[in-house]
């Protein structure tokens, strides 16, 4: 009985798939994970600009989080150089990013000092 069981759950899942396929059967682009997007993940897409790729891809990324005295803004860095503000994102040419990355505010912190409790967006750029 218990083989029997095993079988049909095995053939259950087999049976469920579980491929990156859309309803049409063209391939979906493999998403990365949480706090990355790869340059085949913007290359993938139609975008123009690293604020359009994060809002598309990782909107997550771009909250807010809360703290005691109030919520503290999302840090953006580019090739580790501290951009003025989040919106300075928009700047950036989308066909330029090898990868965008978010690091936690402890990670944050530990590498860029305080002032970092949303954590941090970290663009990295293609090299010629």
């Amino acid at each position: 009985m218990r083989r029997f069981v095993v079988g049909v759950m095995t053939a259950m899942l087999v049976g469920c798939g579980g491929g990156s396929a859309t309803p049409g059967g063209a391939p979906q682009p493999v998403r990365g994970s949480a706090d990355r997007i790869t340059e085949a993940e913007i290359n993938a897409g139609v975008y123009q600009q690293a604020l359009e790729v994060i809002q598309n891809l990782r909107p997550s990324m771009l909250i807010r989080r809360g703290t005691v005295s109030g919520f503290v803004p999302v840090v953006a860095y580019m090739d580790n150089v501290r951009l003025v503000e989040l919106n300075s994102l928009s700047t950036i040419p989308a066909n330029q990013i090898r990868e965008i990355r978010f690091i936690n505010a402890r990670d944050a912190t530990t590498r860029y000092g305080t002032g970092h409790a949303s954590g941090v967006i970290l663009v990295t750029m293609k090299r010629d």
